[in-house]
């Protein structure tokens, strides 16, 4: 059986299989993340998180294959989350 491909609203690109840190509020669970660094929906955001929240972060493009759900996940740098793409 192949896995579902997701790609990115935001960007057109394929989306990874990611794996979320077991000591998270995700505990493990697996979702799809949007690792394009050139992703305006990503770019977007660092300016968006100092305006509104004085935070130097962004966020990420998900969804959760199980629940279908969309949301944001928050990065504090480019390489943050990257250790739990697992495809």
């Amino acid at each position: 059986m192949t896995e579902q491909e997701y790609l990115c609203p935001h960007c057109d690109q394929k989306m990874r299989k990611w794996q979320a840190p077991e000591e998270s509020n995700w505990g493990g669970e697996i979702k799809y993340v949007c690792f394009n660094d050139e992703c305006g929906y990503y770019v977007r955001g660092w300016a968006w998180m100092d305006e509104k929240y004085g935070q130097k972060s962004s966020y990420r493009h998900s969804i959760n294959p199980e629940t279908g759900a969309v949301g944001p996940l928050p990065v504090a740098t480019p390489d943050h989350m990257k250790p739990g793409i697992i495809d």
